[in-house]
Parts: C-alpha cells; structure tokens; sequence
C-alpha cells in the first residue's frame, strides 16, 4: 500500500484510475458538472473517442495528455482494443485516465465492454454518465420522443448490428417513437425494410435525420419514409455523426398549437386522410425540408459560457 492507502500498482507506484465518462451530444454546455471536473481538474490522460467534438476536446488543459482513436472503417475494433490497452497502461503507471465516450458510455458505446475488461485488469472505474444523443439529440431539433396524444412509448435502436449484421427493427406501432443509431449510412436498406408488409410503416411516416445534433453545424432534413432517401441524396455530403427519428413526434411541436391529436379516435380511412394533411402542414406542402444550424435562442447560451471562462 501506499502512504496515504491507495493500492500500488507496478513497481511500487501508485496505483492509478479509471474514468469512463460521457461527453453528452456535442455542445460544451450540455457536459455534466462531474465530467467538466474529470477533464478539467482529475485527468492526467484523456483517451478520447475519434467523434467527441473539438469544442469539448478543447476544455483540457494543455499539460494533459490527449489521445484520440484511430478509428476508420474496417478498424473499429483495433482502435477500441487499443484505447482499452492504453487506459490499463497508463493507470498501473499512476496516472487518472478519463476514457472519453461520445453520448452516454452506455447507449451503445461499447462501455459494459470496457468495464468488463478493466475490471478484469484490477481497475473498478468511476462511472460518469452523459446525456445520450438519442434524447438530447431529437429535442434540440424540436423533437420530444414521447408526447402526450402522439407517442406513448419509444424504442431507441441501432441501426446496425455486430459486424455489419442486419438488425431486427421494430414494426410500425402508431404511438411509439422510434430512434436509430448508427443507421444513416444504411438509410436505403432501413426504409426498404420499414415498407415492407413485415413491418408496415406508412409511406407518408414522419422521419428526421439529425446530423451532428448540438453542434454549430447541426442538420435536420424532415421528411416521410416514401421521400426521405431521395432527400439525403439532394442534400449532399452526410455530416457524422447522424440519427433517424421515426415516428408522429417528427411533427408533433410544427406551428403554433403542434399537431397533438394522433392518437385521438378516428375511421381508418379518416386517420389517412387527417395523417396526409397533418404531414402537409409540417413539411409546409414540400417532401422534404432542411434546417440548418442550432436554434438562435442557443447563442445566449455560447455568449455566457464565453464570459464566464
């Protein structure tokens, strides 16, 4: 043991830390106070996720030790593996080690595996959970993912399984939300699935994609599941990375009063009809529509966080 009784790692030195932390969506102020204090006053090594925002990787301190991965298609688990490798390194060398995840470690970030291997090494890290995109993301384009007489429930998903394998998508259920992670760049293949008689979504479904959701650049292209492919072609270069939020809460808060009768009763033949005018309304009479940008009301926000440091 040392002095002051933590355990010692090799060589007689102390033994160091483990951090898992989530960085939240993107924007700086959506960090946590305890993952603000991790990076800023704890870390003596960040090992960063290759997404993690700038504006985020920017708040260490310079005397820190950054360490981003290496991530790129086809080397998605030699990066991972490295990363885990570097964290048990350099916590049996003394050091905090803040293992920076994008999101929540959690929702579908890999992070029940980290922890398996850490503590398999000795180390039981400090859990600092972060807001996940999958909620955070949606209600900053104006999406609440469950909404009273529009959406009762809401599956969160991803779009692709282990090793590129074609994942079980949940069928249409009109009061559900459903959210799917890492699925833009299969949007063809998804909504081709979502169509079909197994799962039976409408073609006139409301679906959005948000891209880089909190950040400066953010993106939300609106649309319906019949028009939606041919509205990511139109918009150009996809901005990593994105989600799809698929359901009636797409439009649940357009204009001044929303669209919050969905689930109210009605003859299928009239819900059709209520559904094709209700989804006119959103899309302002188009079959698709982009928002660019982070809402103006953000910039008093950007403006306090300024003066304040």
């Amino acid at each position: 043991m040392s002095p002051n009784g933590a355990p010692n790692g090799i060589n007689g030195t102390t033994k160091g830390r483990i951090l898992l932390v989530g960085s939240g969506p993107g924007h700086p102020s959506l960090l946590t106070l305890a993952a603000h204090h991790a990076l800023t006053q704890l870390a003596t090594i960040v090992l960063s996720d290759k997404l993690v925002p700038r504006e985020i990787l920017a708040l260490i301190p310079p005397s820190t030790k950054l360490h981003i991965a290496n991530k790129f298609p086809g080397n998605a688990d030699g990066a991972q593996n490295e990363l885990v490798d570097l964290a048990i390194s350099y916590a049996r060398r003394g050091e905090t080690v803040v293992r920076l995840k994008q999101g929540d470690p959690f929702v579908y970030g890999r992070g029940g595996e980290e922890l398996i291997v850490f503590r398999a090494a000795g180390f039981h890290p400090l859990i600092i959970p972060g807001i996940s995109s999958a909620l955070a993301g949606p209600l900053l384009a104006d999406i609440p993912i469950t909404q009273r007489g529009v959406a009762e429930s809401v599956s969160i998903c991803t779009g692709v399984g282990r090793g590129g394998r074609e994942v079980e998508l949940p069928a249409y259920e009109r009061k559900r939300t459903t959210v799917l992670l890492m699925g833009v760049a299969r949007l063809p293949t998804l909504v081709e699935r979502m169509l079909s008689p197994t799962l039976g979504y409408p073609t006139y479904t409301p679906i959005a994609i948000i891209e880089r959701a909190s950040s400066p650049d953010q993106r939300v292209l609106l649309s319906t599941l019949e028009h939606v492919v041919q509205a990511v072609q139109d918009a150009g270069e996809s901005r990593v990375p994105g989600m799809i939020v698929l359901g009636w809460v797409c439009c649940s808060m357009h204009g001044e009063r929303g669209e919050l009768g969905v689930l109210d009763g009605a003859g299928e033949e009239e819900r059709e009809k209520e559904d094709l005018e209700r989804v006119g309304r959103w899309l302002e009479g188009r079959q698709w529509r982009v928002e660019e940008g982070l809402s103006e009301r953000w910039k008093w926000v950007d403006q306090a966080v300024q003066e304040r440091n």
